[in-house]
């Protein structure tokens, strides 16, 4: 969660993705992710990985090795829920653990806004 739900409001709702404007529908959340939030996804594990791996080199015994990809984790808690596991992606759009979670979102069909407080 501490990966998936900043970097997925982030690849809807930042500057690079959205232009500010009100939605016509609550977009789906997991099942939304497209090319650039897997990319914003993809940065953010990959840097916790980096941090990970620099930890056990300076900690003597230390063991991180539960601390999977984000892509691992899926296959790894969600196995035989998703039918395409090809990329993070895949995982998250194919996941029937996910089926219809939307954004949270403010507002009234024709006029939603996201709910940059939720949480």
């Amino acid at each position: 969660g501490m990966v998936v739900h900043p970097g997925v409001m982030y690849g809807r709702w930042g500057p690079e993705s959205w232009d500010g404007k009100a939605k016509e529908e609550k977009p789906l959340f997991y099942q939304g992710v497209d090319d650039f939030t897997e990319t914003v996804l993809n940065g953010m594990t990959d840097e916790v990985q980096v941090v990970c791996r620099k930890m056990e080199e300076l900690v003597p015994g230390l063991s991180l090795k539960d601390a999977c990809t984000l892509k691992q984790w899926y296959l790894d808690c969600y196995d035989g829920q998703m039918t395409d596991t090809s990329s993070l992606r895949g995982c998250m759009n194919t996941n029937k653990a996910y089926n219809g979670l939307t954004h949270p979102c403010l507002g009234e069909p024709g006029n939603f806004m996201p709910d940059l407080k939720y949480r």
